[in-house]
């Protein structure tokens, strides 16, 4: 047993709620299908896969090992029943830096496209590329820091969507460049709900 295994007997959890975990490990993040851990002491984090949906830490390690620690991504360290172990990113996600109003520029815009067609020249399909699946570091690099469902067979234009939104809107100096939370979260919630409607860009 391995030191991530000796973790993962004291971690619990029911639903998407930690009912249990070390002290020294931190939550810092939260998904629709896994929760994330600061590993104490080292660069490194632990996902951990809620029940329903552990079959995808196989399928995530899979993809991170096609990647081949591509500099677009986190390292990728081990994976085994439910969880992966990644490299620890210090920055702040594109949602973060809408609410703060850091400003995404175009350079940072082509650093993701630069990600996703690396990820295509792999045989993948990058999908589920949104705001919070997307981060600025503090060393001002992008990464692209979810990729569990880059081998789903649906065409998913999440982020040609967010493109023709930057375009339009965002890229306007007189645009706002920075939002609060609710404003931000309702517009994301009229997005899935298929009230926001975006034409590619040319």
């Amino acid at each position: 047993m391995n030191d991530i295994e000796r973790i993962m007997i004291n971690i619990r959890i029911e639903g998407t709620s930690v009912l249990h975990k070390p002290d020294d490990l931190t939550i810092i993040g939260r998904g629709r299908s896994a929760v994330v851990f600061k590993i104490p002491d080292e660069q490194k984090v632990l996902k951990v896969f809620y029940p329903d949906f552990v079959h995808l830490a196989r399928l995530e390690a899979s993809i991170y090992q096609e990647l081949n620690n591509n500099d677009d991504y986190p390292s990728f360290y081990e994976g085994g029943e439910g969880y992966v172990v990644l490299e620890y990113l210090e920055g702040l996600t594109f949602y973060e830096c809408l609410i703060q109003g850091i400003v995404i520029t175009e350079e940072m815009i082509a650093k993701v496209d630069h990600a996703l067609n690396y990820a295509r020249k792999k045989g993948l399909n990058p999908s589920d590329t949104h705001l919070q699946n997307v981060m600025l570091l503090s060393n001002g690099e992008v990464r692209v820091i979810d990729v569990v469902r880059f081998r789903q067979s649906k065409v998913c234009t999440h982020w040609e969507d967010l493109k023709v939104a930057y375009d339009r809107l965002y890229s306007s100096r007189f645009f706002p460049k920075k939002y609060p939370v609710w404003f931000v979260e309702m517009i994301i919630r009229l997005y899935r709900k298929g009230f926001i409607r975006l034409k590619k860009r040319k």
